[in-house]
């Protein structure tokens, strides 16, 4: 469904999350991250830009045919996530406005480790701007 289509409040269906070691390690070099070794944890950021990347993905705005800006981002995380953690997100729509032709959207994601926990949480506003 087009994201101009869909109410503030809108809850996708879960998706399921796996970060292999050498997702993490690729992650890792492109960013610069030297914090950890990737056989142990998944940088942080790398779980946020993999779940975003599902919704946005979903919204059919993946496709190049508009321009997508991720314009803020907050997180927080309750443990380290390893590769090969199995995870759940689940995400809302919590807000979708338009303002002088482009489209801001902010979706909220809950990741959620395989015994239920929650492990982070993550908010992301994107701009679509008008073509």
């Amino acid at each position: 469904m087009p994201l101009q289509d869909l109410d503030s409040g809108h809850e996708f269906p879960p998706e399921s999350l796996v970060i292999s070691e050498s997702e993490a390690a690729a992650y890792a070099a492109a960013v610069g991250d030297r914090s950890a070794q990737p056989s142990e944890r998944v940088p942080s950021m790398a779980v946020i830009a993999a779940g975003l990347s599902r919704f946005i993905k979903q919204l059919g705005l993946a496709d190049g045919t508009v321009e997508v800006v991720h314009a803020s981002q907050e997180a927080s995380f309750n443990r380290p996530i390893t590769p090969g953690d199995i995870l759940q997100i689940r995400a809302t729509l919590k807000s979708n406005a338009e303002r002088r032709g482009s489209r801001f959207a902010t979706v909220e994601m809950l990741f959620v480790d395989d015994a239920g926990e929650a492990v982070a949480e993550a908010s992301s506003l994107i701009v679509v701007n008008a073509s």
